[in-house]
């Protein structure tokens, strides 16, 4: 760490400098994030605003996870086995694994559609987590739970919303 006394270069962490002797205690503290790097990084997913996510349980066919989705207008439905969450089924899912032939969406379980062991959020995580789950990972659907507690789930829309809410029209 270089003195701004007297430019000597100094082992990062010394409390003053070897040279001058001047207080270097704290000069060398991460700085905080501001603006809306800032935001992404101390803001929660649980102070988004979450979806409200369709529920299925792991033996249901999936015509009911679709049938679901469209009557909340919801881009994914979370599966359960009893309590614990144990897959996503996605808009996506009906593209490339139930529209394909010999599929019957009325006799298919969910579980032989659905992604397994879904990556799960906590409320307290930031929403840049998410964002780099999404960009990095390709999802698009995040379930958000605190504990086993469902809160919801987050989907690149919700981001767009965060963003334009604290961000364009801050």
């Amino acid at each position: 760490m270089l003195c701004p006394g007297c430019g000597f270069d100094n082992i990062p962490g010394l409390d003053s400098c070897e040279d001058c002797g001047l207080d270097l205690a704290g000069l060398d503290l991460p700085e905080a994030h501001t603006g809306f790097s800032g935001r992404l990084l101390t803001d929660r997913v649980g102070d988004l605003e979450l979806s409200t996510p369709a529920v299925v349980d792991v033996t249901a066919p999936v015509s009911e996870a679709i049938e679901q989705m469209r009557e909340l207008g919801t881009g994914c439905t979370l599966v359960f086995d009893a309590e614990e969450l144990v897959g996503i089924f996605a808009e996506r899912h009906v593209l490339t694994r139930v529209a394909q032939p010999g599929i019957d969406a009325a006799k298919t379980p969910i579980s032989e559609v659905m992604s397994p062991d879904p990556l799960r959020l906590s409320p307290e995580d930031p929403p840049a987590f998410a964002v780099h789950c999404m960009v990095v990972k390709g999802y698009r659907h995040l379930a958000v739970l605190d504990g086993s507690r469902l809160e919801g789930y987050i989907s690149v829309r919700n981001i767009l919303r965060y963003i334009d809410r604290e961000v364009v029209r801050g």
